[in-house]
């Protein structure tokens, strides 16, 4: 496809503000942007925790200065033939199995094992994990078959068809590949021909759920690419390739942290609709209307072209209390495939599962197709917290009924044998007690992490004493205090002794503690709080509380989602995507307080009230438009209480400016771009004790 259009429209645009547009220069790189190397178009790649691996795999295909091989972290020995453990890599060995040595074949079959989070057995790696049972499923119902563990957390389209292409060293009888939730395209920004042709869409009606159709399509395409690659792989080794979809939770996960709305960039006229049938259709569930709340919500997903997860999942909960679970299973996978830059949930899209579907069948890959699996297997049950612990990470139960049917497919394909799912199941180890107990504790973290409801991470807390009652004697506890303290958690007394356990070690120093100043403790604290009455001598907040401090910052990512905070973009605001915004904070006693509010409506026409309650109790409000407004309100102490305490901020319903022109420019300009609809913006949100 040619790009002249492109760069014609480019040169036009250049030419009108070359004088004093900033982004200028960066449009004029653009149009002397030529095809990308290889190496630029994987660039995303090695931003990940591989990235120290990419010389090994890049040297693949050229002139080694030394003969030795390397599958991932795994060096070869040139004395033994095995794979070792590297400790260049040793920083990645988290991310891996926790296997030091992979000896030369021996008479048995071997399968390789490939895959991201999911196959490495995320929550419970490295003490159990799919591989693992597996093996123990093939070799218990006839001759010992070995499976070599390569899957690693993270692990991209790009990295898993290089780590099969290496593991043909291994002289594997079979590939097994458990793969598909990272498989998307980059981000949307970039310095990039493609990206400023995708900043067209964002100033048309409808061009950010175009936008999102035209990511899901380049994902398609890499789905496409990489499958006929292991295909190609497989064949050339002369073995079987078997390949596992993915399933995701639809019951027991949320894509919009509570009450956020992610309502994407349109026009004032429908953005003031879209939220007018929004609320209508929650006022009309809440009252048990559910044929009106459904025509309000139908009015808001096609004013948004079904861009917004918030819209799609309250259609969802309006289908299930019509007793409708096929649509509302439908409608929330539909949620689920919504993707731009606010979100980098890991998890398969339906237009992904049905490509692997189709290339595979052409390719004749042998396909273990686990959301078909899991329907039979439980009885078109919605899958839930049953088969997950969080959006696409498995239980226990939901890793063993996962590879019976992938040895079925092994027994076929491999040995010529036909075993009953149900039989391979009963041969599945279980994890210990104290393992299965850390991981549902761990899950817990990582739910409320992701803005979930507290139900459910208070499930998995209680579900985490129940299968190892011992945690509640300490493992708690030592968790509860590695959160709730301003200092690293590396520095809390007590956390050497947490992270003595594997699994908690693997979660907490490889993904649990990267995030920490990047997202909201605070719900987590209170869930397990609510859930675990040993806790609640325990102040809740002591580094944090009004009166241990003079002051605190409630823009402090303690108490704002993740979305909200900076690790998207790069900004020194925190943007409201909500209509109501709400801060918890604590109160070590009750004194008068001052709120300093520094906020704006962005793109505001005219002037409108930010009003701000505490308790349910309004304090005061700013009269504020488009230019930052601070102002200072005192709360008295007689609304407060001891303990936890909850600020709500109301954004106006205001006429705005359309805002699309100025972020399509930024976009074209290479930045990263927000989508989303900003309510309301704040700079600065500071509680203090009132000065006499």
């Amino acid at each position: 496809m040619t790009r002249m259009p492109e760069r014609q429209h480019m040169a036009s645009r250049l030419a009108n503000f070359m004088k004093g547009d900033a982004n200028a220069l960066a449009m004029l790189q653009l149009m002397c942007q030529d095809k990308p190397s290889e190496l630029a178009k994987n660039a995303e790649i090695w931003t990940g925790p591989f990235s120290s691996l990419r010389d090994d795999i890049l040297g693949f295909d050229r002139p080694r200065e030394t003969e030795n091989r390397a599958i991932g972290i795994w060096e070869e020995d040139a004395n033994s033939g095995d794979f070792v453990r590297s400790r260049k890599h040793i920083d990645l060995w988290r991310f891996c199995a926790d296997v030091e040595r992979i000896s030369k074949k021996s008479e048995g079959k071997r399968i390789v094992f490939l895959g991201e989070s999911v196959a490495r057995g995320f929550f419970f790696s490295p003490l159990y994990g799919p591989a693992m049972v597996l093996e123990r499923q093939l070799s218990g119902s006839g001759d010992p078959v070995e499976v070599v563990d390569l899957a690693q957390s993270n692990c991209g389209s790009w990295w898993l068809t290089e780590m099969a292409r290496a593991a043909c060293a291994l002289q594997p009888d079979a590939f097994v590949v458990f793969a598909g939730n990272n498989w998307r395209a980059g981000p949307l920004g970039g310095n990039t021909v493609e990206a400023f042709s995708d900043g067209a869409l964002l100033s048309e009606d409808g061009g950010v759920a175009a936008l999102m159709a035209r990511q899901r399509a380049r994902a398609c395409d890499i789905a496409t690419v990489t499958v006929r690659e292991l295909a190609r792989i497989a064949r050339e080794a002369g073995v079987p390739l078997i390949f596992v979809i993915p399933e995701i939770n639809l019951a027991d996960w949320i894509s919009c942290p509570s009450g956020t709305l992610d309502v994407p960039l349109m026009s004032n006229d429908h953005t003031v609709r879209w939220v007018a049938a929004f609320a209508d259709a929650k006022r009309m569930l809440e009252a048990g209307h559910f044929t009106n709340a459904e025509r309000y919500v139908l009015e808001a997903i096609r004013l948004d072209g079904g861009a917004s997860s918030c819209s799609l999942e309250l259609l969802a909960r309006i289908r299930l209390e019509q007793s409708n679970s096929r649509d509302a299973s439908s409608t929330l996978r539909q949620s689920r495939d919504v993707n731009d830059d606010t979100r980098v949930l890991p998890g398969i899209f339906e237009i992904v599962a049905d490509t692997i579907r189709r290339v595979g069948d052409e390719e004749n890959v042998k396909i273990v197709d686990l959301p078909r699996i899991f329907e039979r297997y439980y009885r078109n049950e919605m899958p839930g917290r049953t088969q997950f612990l969080d959006y696409c990470h498995l239980t226990a139960e939901g890793i063993q009924i996962a590879m019976a049917a992938t040895a079925q497919a092994i027994k076929e394909a491999v040995l010529h044998e036909t075993v009953e799912l149900d039989e391979l199941k009963a041969l599945a180890p279980s994890p210990m007690s104290e393992q299965e107990g850390w991981a549902h504790l761990l899950a817990g973290v990582h739910n409320a992490h992701w803005g979930q409801e507290p139900e459910i991470c208070r499930y998995h807390f209680r579900r985490a004493v129940a299968c190892h009652p011992a945690l509640a004697n300490r493992g708690v506890q030592l968790l509860f205090d590695a959160f709730r303290h301003a200092a690293p958690s590396v520095l809390i007394s007590g956390f050497g002794e947490l992270v003595e356990h594997q699994i908690a070690s693997t979660y907490l120093m490889g993904f649990g503690l990267i995030s920490r100043g990047l997202i909201n403790e605070f719900p987590m604290l209170e869930a397990m709080q609510a859930e675990f009455p040993e806790l609640q001598d325990s102040p809740l907040d002591p580094d944090f509380a009004l009166g241990a401090l003079q002051e605190i910052d409630l823009l402090h990512p303690h108490w704002i989602h993740l979305m909200d905070a900076n690790r998207w973009f790069r900004r020194s605001f925190k943007a409201a995507y909500e209509t109501d915004s709400v801060f918890p904070f604590v109160c070590a006693d009750t004194e008068d307080l001052e709120l300093r509010i520094d906020c704006r409506i962005p793109g505001a026409q005219e002037t409108g009230n930010v009003i701000v309650d505490v308790n349910g109790t309004e304090v005061g409000s700013v009269e504020v438009k488009g230019e930052w407004r601070a102002k200072t309100l005192p709360i008295s102490k007689s609304i407060l209480t001891r303990g936890t305490n909850r600020m709500t901020i109301r954004w106006p319903s205001v006429d705005r400016q359309d805002m699309r022109k100025r972020v399509r420019e930024d976009f074209e300009a290479g930045q990263r771009a927000d989508t989303r609809t900003h309510f309301g913006q704040l700079y600065d949100l500071t509680l203090a004790i009132a000065s006499i």
